[in-house]
């Protein structure tokens, strides 16, 4: 069973070297949006998260919620990633 946290770390890593400046401070609690997170950002992060961790993320889980900061999108692929 893989953590929240695990992937909240990995997702941290990716956000800062392939979505945001290496100026903006990226905490788990961040707000992606306000960010500057956009559609593209979210494709890239997706594919991230299939190649990473082998499974689709579904389109349905993909909700303002999940998406409000990395400490969620975490938990959201955590939860479909130990789904049986």
């Amino acid at each position: 069973m893989i953590q929240p946290s695990e992937i909240e770390t990995e997702l941290l890593a990716f956000l800062r070297r392939d979505i945001f400046s290496p100026d903006t401070n990226l905490t788990p609690e961040t707000d992606l949006v306000g960010a500057g997170f956009d559609s593209m950002s979210l494709v890239k992060t997706l594919l991230y998260c299939e190649t990473k961790f082998g499974k689709t993320i579904p389109e349905s889980e993909i909700t303002n919620e999940a998406l409000a900061n990395t400490r969620a999108l975490a938990a959201t692929v955590a939860r479909i990633l130990n789904e049986k």
